[in-house]
């Protein structure tokens, strides 16, 4: 792997386990997590793969779903996330899962092993998303599905904060590619072997309750990697004025954050 991808996956790596603790906090995670579980109809008993957990928005429903006779195996490669995520199945009592540390461009499986595979919104952070996709499908059994979400248009009414970060240099580019069009998804998937792709779309209409909840959360994704170059005082700065811009965007009931997503299930051939 060459170093510029290396160094990517090290602060990734680094990132989402010192936002581990507050990533579990982020509200509209566990909604579409129940969307993907609900979309890629896992039945009882069946044994699943999660690939890049987080705090199991997406485990835990799958959990659910297998009952106590399936299996659920979550990785993900910070970490803090593998840590926070492994001890809240133990808070659960949950025999049917369990959570590793592990790179989804190298997953330490047998072929054929698990029955389906799912990702909730980490497919853009993987360098080299074609090895992934060709992990995917080596773990899966003969007709196994993979099922995964990524996100489509973002808010528009929200631009100015991508903009007030690029005037403060508060940016740090993580993702590795764009899956926010049909197209480009199918494109991936057909190439990494996958029929049957699928897509289907869901809007959240999110509403942050106030300016710290907001801020909370996006000091708790990817894009504090970008706020983190700032020093504590343009950093404070930077938060003040970023809350007097949105200040207009203020509802009775707070702050709406338009968020679109798309599902993509797809079968091992």
């Amino acid at each position: 792997m060459d170093n510029e991808m290396q160094n990517k996956k090290d602060i990734l790596q680094s990132l989402f386990t010192r936002t581990a603790s507050s990533y579990g906090g982020i509200r509209s995670f566990p909604i579409f997590g129940e969307w993907l579980v609900e979309t890629a109809r896992i039945p009882l008993e069946a044994r699943v793969l999660d690939v890049a957990s987080g705090r199991g928005a997406v485990l835990f429903p799958a959990a659910e779903r297998v009952g106590p006779g399936g299996q659920v195996i979550g990785t993900d490669l910070a970490e803090g996330m593998a840590r926070e995520t492994g001890a809240e199945i133990q808070r659960r009592g949950l025999k049917q899962a369990e959570m590793h540390q592990m790179d989804a461009e190298h997953l330490k499986f047998p072929e054929a092993t698990f029955d389906f595979v799912l990702c909730g919104f980490s497919l853009q952070f993987f360098p080299h998303l074609d090895q992934a996709l060709s992990e995917f499908r080596r773990v899966l059994k003969p007709g196994g599905r993979v099922t995964v979400t990524t996100w489509s248009d973002d808010d528009a009414r929200w631009d100015w904060f991508q903009e007030l970060r690029k005037t403060h240099g508060a940016v740090l580019k993580l993702g590795s590619q764009t899956l926010d069009k049909p197209d480009v998804i199918r494109k991936w998937f057909s190439e990494a072997g996958f029929a049957d792709i699928q897509i289907s779309t869901k809007e959240l209409d999110m509403v942050y309750l106030d300016e710290e909840e907001w801020w909370n959360v996006e000091w708790s994704i990817s894009g504090r990697a970008g706020l983190e170059k700032l020093s504590p005082e343009s950093l404070g700065q930077f938060k003040a004025e970023a809350f007097k811009i949105m200040q207009p965007q203020k509802q009775a009931d707070g702050y709406h954050y338009s968020l679109k997503a798309f599902c993509t299930t797809a079968r091992k051939i």
